[in-house]
């Protein structure tokens, strides 16, 4: 696994904050993934209008201020493209939107945490599983595992490897590490993602100034 540092310098005391913003490019399809059939209710539609369609569930390659990474996202209600894109705190996004709120963003931290940051998810059903299920935290988790399911609530996916899926909805209800080592990338006309972050030496005390540096995992080669 390659490491590069971004020298972002990000504001808060939790150390991931809205304080910068990186110029993002949406380069197609990732390493792992697949096709999913998603239907959205409760007043949700897909960016074309359309209430179900088949859409590219895993890993999104991407270029971040020139350096190739590859990513997940939060929505499904905006189509992933390139721009400028905000770096903010993992419980306000996605945007526009109020926020998921730091259950759900818990949860993320969760299931991140609990497969290394992601990096443990290569396989084609268990990077379209790890993408079906954070779906599922932003729009249908409230706090039990019971609401994070493919077949019902405001997200219904057909195509998610059920063990897969069941072992990540777990992790991210198992009540463990919610160190916030993600944070969100957010542009109001595209599709927010997700950025793996590790603090650099010394990041607790600098986060308690208010600043901290991180580090985002590129893609492997």
């Amino acid at each position: 696994m390659k490491k590069s540092i971004l020298a972002l310098i990000l504001a808060g005391a939790a150390g991931v904050a809205s304080a910068d913003s990186v110029n993002l490019t949406y380069d197609g399809q990732g390493t792992y993934g697949s096709t999913l059939t998603v239907s959205l209710s409760g007043g949700l539609f897909f960016q074309n209008g359309s209430s179900s369609t088949n859409i590219w569930a895993g890993r999104l390659a991407v270029t971040v201020d020139g350096q190739s990474a590859e990513t997940y996202c939060t929505e499904l209600t905006q189509w992933a493209a390139s721009g400028v894109f905000d770096i903010i705190a993992l419980p306000d996004a996605p945007r526009p939107g109020e926020g998921m709120g730091q259950t759900k963003a818990d949860a993320i931290q969760q299931l991140y945490n609990a497969t290394n940051g992601a990096m443990d998810v290569d396989t084609d059903a268990e990077a379209a599983a790890f993408q079906a299920v954070i779906w599922e935290i932003v729009y249908d988790y409230d706090g039990t595992e019971a609401t994070m399911s493919t077949t019902a609530g405001n997200v219904q996916m057909l195509g998610v490897n059920a063990s897969l899926f069941n072992l990540y909805r777990g992790y991210a209800n198992a009540n463990g590490d919610k160190t916030p080592y993600v944070a969100a990338y957010t542009n109001d006309t595209a599709q927010d993602m997700l950025f793996t972050v590790i603090p650099l030496p010394g990041a607790a005390l600098m986060a308690g100034l208010g600043l901290a540096g991180v580090v985002i995992r590129r893609r492997r080669a």
